[in-house]
């Protein structure tokens, strides 16, 4: 099974205009949130979100109810616009974390809370445990590319060796060549569809192409690890910053 590795004290943490930045602590589990607001609401909700979100969930971090939080904006693929994540680990009470939040977001301003709530047109939640993570150069991070697997659980163990051992290191090696700034793997651990995935970080959006083309370098379409999944998705986030 992949070593559950924690290199870093980061994981997603928004804390600086358009950057994903580092943090002093990194969580086992994060929850998903995800939205779907109309492009023309995007503004009016994300200043919402740091007028009257951040500071609550900045005081949510410092009292130890959450590790690290996050905002992404849709930027390719997938159903959702706004992806927001809440970081943890495994003493986490994530519904208790969500009654504070929610809770003090009503009370601090009843008219931004039920606009904020009025955008949102669809929404689903996914809890994922956080089972490696490698960022040691996440500091000015732009976008996030997120690919989500579904294998058969009979065939996890076998899946995860082969990316440990053939995959993984095609990554650190676009690491060291200044491509890829990090990655995170994840396991499934409540709702959605899919019960694995990877996350790549980088700062430059020319740089995909030459991450995607040394992952199939590391292993050929005729690689074992491709036959094993029996369902696909990628999609690609951006950071959202505060609007100007």
């Amino acid at each position: 099974m992949l070593r559950r590795l924690l290199l870093t004290a980061l994981l997603l943490g928004l804390t600086a205009p358009g950057v994903i930045a580092q943090q002093d602590q990194v969580g086992t589990r994060i929850y998903v949130a995800l939205f779907n607001i109309k492009y023309s609401d995007i503004p009016q909700w994300t200043a919402d979100y740091y007028d009257q979100g951040v500071p609550i969930l900045e005081a949510l971090v410092a009292e130890g109810a959450i590790t690290a939080f996050n905002i992404l904006m849709h930027h390719t693929g997938g159903e959702y616009s706004i992806r927001q994540g809440l970081i943890g680990d495994d003493d986490t009470d994530y519904e208790a974390v969500w009654d504070a939040y929610l809770g003090q977001l009503a009370q601090a301003n009843a008219t931004a809370f039920e606009r904020s709530n009025r955008m949102i047109l669809a929404h689903v939640d996914e809890v994922w445990n956080i089972d490696v993570s490698n960022i040691p150069n996440g500091g000015d991070t732009q976008y996030i590319y997120e690919a989500q697997f579904q294998v058969n659980f009979a065939d996890m163990e076998r899946w995860n060796e082969l990316w440990e051992e053939d995959l993984l290191p095609a990554a650190d090696q676009a690491m060291a060549d200044g491509l890829l700034q990090g990655y995170v793997v994840e396991g499934h651990n409540t709702g959605g569809r899919f019960n694995w995935k990877i996350l790549y970080f980088y700062d430059e959006w020319d740089n995909l192409d030459e991450i995607e083309a040394a992952i199939f370098e590391a292993a050929p379409l005729d690689h074992p690890v491709w036959s094993m999944f029996t369902a696909h998705k990628d999609e690609l986030w951006q950071a959202l910053p505060p609007p100007t």
